[in-house]
């Protein structure tokens, strides 16, 4: 049955995990680490070690009920769902931020350069990100200039590649004033992630517009607004991806091609009133969530009655800082084997 369940995740890129602070040994007694990932539930089944190692949090990362009900604590995305989660899982400490909301203001930051661009938008290339929508908007403004990066959700898949030259087709034949710098890149490994570079591209546009279906809270959109550029999200979205778009980090907009070029004309209008960074810094962003996860681990402790030692965990919240299918399969045994060797070694 164990090969069964390593299989069925392994065939699966949804399996996540990323370790922000080992166990610990003092005074003797070995203390709790910190380790994210989602699918608390079934995770813990395969490997069930894991509880008696870690304070375990629930990365859920899109819209929707935290649906663990195994986890320590939840990072609850979206903010309609509180009592569900809570309901799942009474025990566990809820807070009102998701991985977005780790957005690192140091590394996506504004650079003082000269915006080669009007607009950008970095998306999957899958269907859920309407990415049509963008280019039928570019091409009722073409005395604008447009900018689409584009990557693989799932590595290149027939249906990836397939909605890819739809879209590249049909900006060629309608909307010649959007770049895509990227296009000839096929796989996931070629493309540029380090947040550098991608804040340079950020920097590059002068507002960033999102058109996806339905997500979470969205990367993208928060790197935007940490750099200091508004950003534009759909109406019609789930609650998570429209957290954090008020008067003064963008707006929303119906979605269709005119509604998107309106509110594209009327942002660049008024792009000198809105102070996206200015509420990042204020509200969200890297060191507000890691304060709230570091004082729900606090909390923890002190019901436990374990040691503290929480302090310095990191995290950007970036699927980069995360492991992946397979290899987080690996990371999880190999933690739950190496848990069992240096208990054994210190008894």
């Amino acid at each position: 049955m164990m090969v069964e369940k390593r299989n069925l995740f392994s065939d699966s890129l949804w399996v996540s995990a990323a370790v922000l602070e080992p166990p610990v040994l003092h005074d003797g007694k070995w203390e709790k680490g910190a380790l994210i990932i989602n699918h608390v539930d079934p995770v813990l089944d395969l490997f069930p070690e894991l509880k008696q190692c870690f304070f375990v949090i629930e990365r859920h990362g899109w819209y929707g009920p935290n649906e663990g009900t195994k986890a320590d604590i939840k990072l609850v995305e979206d903010l309609s769902t509180w009592e569900a989660s809570r309901r799942a899982s009474p025990a566990a400490v809820l807070l009102d931020i998701g991985p977005a909301d780790f957005v690192d203001h140091a590394a996506f930051r504004p650079l003082g350069r000269r915006a080669e661009y009007d607009v950008i938008q970095i998306s999957c290339w899958s269907a859920r990100k309407r990415i049509e929508l963008f280019i039928d908007a570019a091409a009722r403004l073409q005395h604008l200039k447009f900018v689409h990066l584009g990557h693989f959700e799932n590595n290149g898949t027939v249906e990836e590649y397939a909605y890819m030259e739809q879209c590249l087709e049909r900006a060629e034949r309608i909307a010649k004033n959007i770049s895509f710098p990227l296009r000839g890149i096929t796989k996931n490994e070629d493309l540029p992630t380090e947040t550098a570079k991608i804040n340079e591209w950020i920097n590059l546009s002068r507002i960033g517009v999102l058109t996806a279906m339905s997500e979470g809270i969205n990367r993208f959109k928060m790197e935007c607004l940490a750099a200091d550029r508004p950003v534009l999200v759909a109406n019609d979205v789930a609650v998570p991806t429209r957290k954090h778009i008020d008067r003064e980090t963008g707006a929303l907009f119906e979605p269709t091609a005119d509604a998107l070029a309106e509110s594209i004309v009327s942002m660049l209008e008024r792009r000198d009133e809105l102070h996206p960074r200015r509420y990042v810094l204020a509200n969200t962003g890297k060191t507000i969530s890691l304060s709230k996860l570091k004082a729900a681990l606090r909390e923890i402790c002190d019901w436990t009655n374990g040691w503290y030692h929480f302090d310095g965990i990191d995290w950007d919240g970036r699927n980069q800082s995360l492991l992946w299918g397979d290899h987080a399969l690996r990371l999880l045994g190999d933690l739950v084997r190496d848990f069992r060797s240096r208990s054994a070694a210190s008894a």
